[in-house]
């Protein structure tokens, strides 16, 4: 039997039961936006109730991507729309230059094409050497 987790981890040619306990997984690229994501929507002022709904729209949003975009559903998929875009440049430009040029790239965004609140708790959340680490590593999936 696969645990839940295994699904959000990189596929090896190795078995989950050969590596070491010790070696850091990689988080998929979605995991690591849903993570990104997640971690976003806990900082701006949403009800509880909605926030499961936001969760729901950020997950369907990814599982998308790749297909023709489709128009926001409502308001809450709209932010979903807004979260995964801070997401996904944070993302696509750490993975090839790294943490700082991440948050570079959202902060000459904000305000161009990224909510400036959003891009704004972004970097303070990306501020600490510990949100990076999480993110590279099966931390952030627990």
């Amino acid at each position: 039997m696969i645990s839940s987790h295994d699904q959000f981890t990189s596929n090896s040619s190795h078995p989950a039961s050969a590596k070491s306990a010790d070696a850091p997984r990689s988080l998929t690229r979605e995991a690591r936006l849903s993570w990104i994501g997640s971690k976003l929507a806990q900082l701006i002022d949403i009800e509880d109730a909605r926030l499961d709904a936001l969760h729901h729209r950020m997950w369907m949003r990814i599982l998308q991507s790749g297909l023709e975009p489709a128009a926001p559903r409502n308001e809450i998929d709209q932010l979903a729309i807004h979260i995964l875009a801070v997401a996904t440049l944070a993302d696509d430009v750490a993975a090839k230059d790294g943490s700082q040029a991440a948050m570079a790239a959202v902060m000459q965004a904000s305000g161009k094409t990224l909510e400036p609140l959003l891009a704004e708790k972004f970097l303070h959340l990306a501020s600490t050497p510990i949100f990076w680490r999480a993110l590279r590593s099966d931390v952030a999936a627990a």
